[in-house]
């Protein structure tokens, strides 16, 4: 270990001698864990959103599997006009240092974030006023109404509850953080460097004591080292296992391939209407009927994704599910437009073949066999298509000098139950993540209707409006598939689900009896 991991180890153990932190169960050892993803440091504005992934922080808000947002450490959340939010604390809640949890410490909390975290500074609208009005009471109030509040609070990258004044001490030397109990999760963090972190049992969590004395996350980028180290028993969950992997590890003994629930998110295709052929909405409509999302789902990835039903996934209220597989419309859709057969089975237009270059990216090795799956599909219609992989594909789309059709992006439309995001930074013209030059002006319109409308009635017809212009009128953004959760586990843990919304770890998590 480097002297400056000793010192922070140092400092770690010094501050857990403060806290009430003693090991809370004897009857399991500490859960391991293998991610790809390592947490880089303590910094609560740009590495905080991990920690309520793994039990150390919490939120005000939960979004559920239901598609709904649940009170968290909130008792209520209320809205008795369109401009003003009533937000209840729970009683007795307390930091893992012993500080109580009150509305001046969750308001410290929010306005830390506003001043210090981009998520948080762009999630919140202009004139929005967060004021303490009760010990455990704290009143929103803006100038238009703010809908999506509730999916704001639930989201990780927003508002994590914590110790501000703690926060705050330390400046920017985050290390001094390990230790400080500035969380309110059912876990504290007692040690972090680059290959792991650790974390144990606060025994004065709210819900009750955690069923784990605590945890080792370690930082394993390699899939097949995080299988491995499953199947050799040092550890218990890997996270982000390839559903290629899924045969291999069904056929070996001890170790579970465990498919989660459904997602929010999952690949997302996006055309390009600055160049090439797609510019054309009638060749945009028969790709949509082109591609057969079942056969994604279920004979590609052997129903480790689910099937695609509309932009949305099935368990959010106000999925439209409209989408359906047509290779005779794709087929009428492609004559009408004048791309007539080829004696090769590719159409063409002029003596010119059509011809799409479909965009990937290696970080993501699911796309491989979802653009090869997708390339046949295409093929059927009589449509070639080339796989191209960019390196960093949101800069990559985005560079004029690089040729692609449709673009294949991990992303969610509607991640912790919030649309607007989505829908503000890939469908506006001008967004900064509007790969192909989308520019449609009811769309536009229905957009910016929908950021402060709050009735949930009209709410679900605007979003209704938006699936269905994307689907049959002017195409643009759709899903390939929802994603589902997945765990490569041990026996110990064969009974251990993925979370959902990535909460990986809960106070209850436990090896199964």
């Amino acid at each position: 270990m480097t002297p400056r991991l000793s010192r922070r180890a140092a400092l770690a153990m010094a501050a857990l001698l403060a806290l009430p932190l003693p090991v809370a169960a004897e009857t399991a050892p500490p859960l391991r864990v293998v991610t790809s993803f390592a947490i880089d440091s303590m910094n609560p504005w740009e590495d905080g959103f991990w920690m309520q992934e793994f039990g150390q922080a919490e939120l005000l808000m939960q979004f559920r599997e239901d598609g709904r947002h649940h009170p968290w450490l909130l008792e209520r959340l209320e809205n008795p006009e369109p401009t003003r939010w009533v937000m209840t604390l729970r009683a007795g809640l307390t930091f893992q240092n012993g500080k109580p949890v009150d509305a001046a410490a969750v308001l410290a909390a929010i306005e830390a974030a506003r001043a210090h975290s981009a998520s948080a500074k762009g999630a919140v609208p202009d004139g929005a006023i967060f004021a303490v009005t009760g010990p455990l009471e704290l009143t929103v109030t803006t100038p238009a109404a703010w809908p999506e509040l509730p999916g704001v609070l639930a989201d990780e990258s927003v508002f994590l509850i914590l110790d501000a004044e703690a926060v705050a001490a330390v400046g920017e030397d985050w290390g001094r953080l390990v230790g400080a109990g500035i969380y309110t999760g059912p876990f504290a963090v007692t040690a972090l460097d680059s290959a792991r972190m650790e974390a144990v049992a606060y025994p004065g969590y709210w819900q009750g004591p955690p069923a784990l004395p605590g945890l080792t996350l370690s930082f394993v980028p390699d899939p097949s080292a995080r299988i491995l180290a499953v199947q050799n028993d040092e550890a218990d969950i890997a996270l982000y296992p390839p559903l290629a992997a899924r045969p291999m590890v069904e056929a070996t003994p001890g170790v579970h391939f465990n498919i989660g629930a459904l997602g929010t998110g999952g690949f997302t295709g996006y055309m390009n209407l600055r160049q090439g052929p797609l510019a054309d909405p009638a060749l945009r409509k028969a790709v949509l009927r082109a591609v057969d999302y079942r056969e994604i789902a279920h004979d590609v990835f052997r129903g480790g994704l689910a099937q695609a039903t509309s932009l949305y996934a099935a368990n959010l209220p106000f999925a439209l599910e409209n989408y359906r597989t047509d290779l005779v419309e794709a087929a009428a859709l492609l004559d009408a437009a004048g791309w007539v057969p080829g004696t090769n089975g590719t159409r063409q237009k002029d003596g010119t073949p059509l011809t799409l270059v479909l965009a990937i990216y290696p970080q993501q090795p699911d796309l491989a066999p979802l653009s090869a799956a997708v390339q046949a599909q295409l093929a059927r219609v009589g449509i070639a298509a080339e796989i191209v992989s960019f390196d960093g594909i949101n800069r990559a789309l985005m560079e004029p000098a690089n040729r692609w059709d449709i673009a294949m992006v991990s992303t969610g439309a509607a991640g912790w139950g919030r649309v607007q995001g989505f829908l503000e930074n890939y469908l506006l013209p001008g967004a900064r993540r509007n790969y192909g030059g989308y520019d449609n002006a009811e769309v536009s319109a229905l957009v910016a209707e929908l950021a402060t409308e709050a009735d949930t009635a009209r709410r679900t017809a605007i979003l209704h409006r938006i699936q269905t212009i994307l689907w049959d009128e002017d195409p643009y953004a759709f899903s390939f598939n929802i994603h589902k959760g997945r765990v490569v586990v041990n026996d110990r843990y064969a009974c251990y689900q993925p979370g959902f919304a990535l909460y990986h770890i809960s106070w209850q998590t436990a090896p199964c009896r």
